[in-house]
């Protein structure tokens, strides 16, 4: 038996036989060439065969995951497009009088320089691994390779592979695949979230996966833990036993969680906590009703955006109004237009940045492009008519941010009122905290917005000034660091002390070991991904609040993550038997 550790990407636990996955050769004569305007012909049915492929990826999987999950392949059709980018490679060819596949290695190569000299983010990761996914679509059809998918998969199979791409994961066979384990790729990366968005057990970062395992091994992947993935290749008859009753027993559990999905999410001494849904689309919409999502916490606007022309107020309104109806008497929390950092919008036709992390993003953006945002708003102020919509703005770093984001509000009513369309002129306005600023003027922020919530993943990384996309330094992005709970508890108390509730809507949020510590701060709504209400749900009812509390304060008075989560694994949350 082997066992291997890696990252866990997306929780769960499984069992199958090894399907190992090598993309196809690309190898190739550079000598063997064409004439030069042959070879410029080559290039150009490349370039549009590999469109093309991309183009039936995202509309198969817009219909089949939303919006959100395409614009993945928006973005690299986007590269396809780039002037710039085919000009690069047309001139080296000239320049060089080579084929046109050393062409597009040598750009690539430029490129992978360039991104190597700036400073590391995931934004920049995640940019260089598309260009890299493109130009390896872009060879395979320059030679004619048939492509290597996986799309058809033995029964029962944990895919192993060195790096998988976005394009691979999206056309990947869901009936047959268990899970799967790649040697690089980080938390925050593309096929990361695709992972967790169908629920699949993923392990990402685990160094000498493909040579430890063969064909057909048995592998076991256990990822419970929500942050140390471990993968057992062949095991003994009797760590198989044990593995196999594992497998099992979480199964079995799964199934008993789904009963708890419509039960009230409130503590044994009474303590009701807000429990809510992340979604990116309408189509996460009615996924997260399966689970029993009540409402929700989080609605990511920026499908909406990122499909090319930007979106009418009309189209807004219709998405948002649906899915204020759809919900019913619960909460539709939309956090207005995120983009930047990781997310670009062509029709922005937005200038580059060296650290876009901490550019022109979230609000900044809104309040620099004010037609756009106000479009937006009238939408939501329409939308709000329907149900019990709230707005959040994003990335707020001072009150002065938040008061320019109110006055556009009222200027969006004013200017619907002015039309006689129906709109509702004062929905509540909330926050996201996820700068240390907004953690320390939590208390001014609350005196003027209705609630704040507090986005955990990018707040980690901004209070301990790490990049959590970047692999060499991943040990540094901590989970449970002081640090980052004392802003939660700072954020939280300041927002009772002014009579209003505190959210989280991170990924800490679903994780089982933060849920109680998280309701002992005076946390008051957690949002998580659909699949983890029911979970969510069952602990929360096992809680007593006030021994939550307790505990809560203990934590907060130690110096390191190691005994914080000392701490909360001994830490007594329940009542005695």
């Amino acid at each position: 038996m082997q066992t291997l550790s890696g990252l866990t990407a997306s929780p769960g636990i499984c069992s199958g036989k090894a399907y190992i996955f090598r993309a196809v050769d690309l190898s190739y004569d550079p000598a063997r060439m064409e004439s030069p305007g042959e070879e410029a012909k080559r290039l150009k049915d490349a370039f549009d065969s590999a469109w093309r492929e991309l183009d039936g990826i995202k509309n198969t999987l817009s219909g089949s995951m939303g919006e959100e999950y395409a614009h993945i392949f928006r973005a690299q059709m986007t590269i396809l497009e780039d002037d710039d980018f085919r000009q690069e490679i047309t001139d080296k060819l000239n320049e060089a009088a080579c084929r046109a596949e050393t062409a597009v290695e040598e750009v690539y190569k430029m490129y992978a320089g360039l991104f190597s000299q700036m400073e590391d983010s995931a934004y920049n990761a995640q940019r260089l691994a598309d260009l890299n996914d493109v130009c390896q679509r872009v060879l395979r059809n320059l030679l004619d390779r048939e492509e290597i998918t996986l799309s058809s998969l033995p029964p029962e199979s944990i895919v192993i592979a060195k790096e998988l791409f976005p394009s691979d994961t999206a056309v990947m066979d869901r009936k047959n695949i268990r899970g799967f384990v790649t040697e690089r790729g980080g938390l925050t990366s593309h096929v990361a979230i695709l992972a967790k968005s169908l629920s699949l057990p993923a392990a990402v970062g685990t160094p000498g996966a493909m040579e430890a395992v063969k064909k057909k091994d048995a592998v076991f992947l256990d990822l419970r833990d929500y942050e140390k993935a471990l993968v057992y290749v062949n095991p003994g008859v009797e760590k198989q036993k044990e593995l196999t009753a594992l497998e099992k027993e979480y199964l079995e559990r799964q199934m008993e969680l789904l009963k708890m999905k419509d039960l009230e999410s409130v503590t044994l001494d009474g303590r009701k906590i807000t429990l809510s849904a992340n979604i990116g689309s309408l189509e996460d919409l009615a996924a997260a009703g399966e689970f029993g999502a009540k409402s929700v916490g989080l609605f990511r606007t920026e499908f909406l955006f990122l499909k090319g022309d930007l979106p009418r107020e009309e189209e807004q309104y219709l998405v948002y109004a649906e899915a204020a109806k759809k919900l019913a008497g619960g909460m539709l929390i939309v956090r207005t237009l995120d983009i930047g950092g990781d997310k670009e919008v062509k029709a922005l036709n937005l200038p580059k940045e060296e650290n876009p992390f901490l550019g022109l993003r979230g609000i900044r953006l809104c309040l620099k492009y004010e037609e756009l945002f106000l479009a937006q708003l009238r939408a939501l102020l329409r939308a709000a008519v329907h149900g019990d919509l709230r707005i959040m703005f994003p990335m707020v770093s001072s009150v002065l941010e938040f008061r320019r984001a109110r006055e556009l509000v009222v200027r969006a009513a004013a200017e619907l009122r002015e039309k006689g369309i129906p709109h509702k002129s004062d929905p509540p306005l909330g926050v996201m905290v996820e700068t240390p600023a907004a953690v320390f003027l939590a208390e001014d922020l609350t005196r003027e917005a209705s609630f704040v919530s507090m986005g955990t993943n990018d707040l980690t990384q901004y209070v301990l000034s790490v990049d959590r996309g970047n692999e060499a330094i991943s040990s540094y992005y901590r989970t449970f660091s002081p640090a980052v709970l004392r802003a939660v508890g700072l954020t939280a108390a300041a927002a009772a002390k002014n009579g209003k509730w505190a959210g989280v809507c991170g990924e800490l949020a679903g994780n089982p070991m933060a849920v109680p510590l998280l309701v002992g701060l005076g946390v008051e709504e957690l949002s998580v991904t659909a699949s983890a209400l029911p979970q969510t749900i069952a602990l929360i009812r096992s809680l007593n609040f006030n021994r939550c509390r307790e505990a809560a304060q203990k934590v907060l008075a130690m110096s390191t993550e190691d005994d914080v989560k000392a701490c909360l694994q001994q830490c007594a949350w329940r009542d005695p038997p």
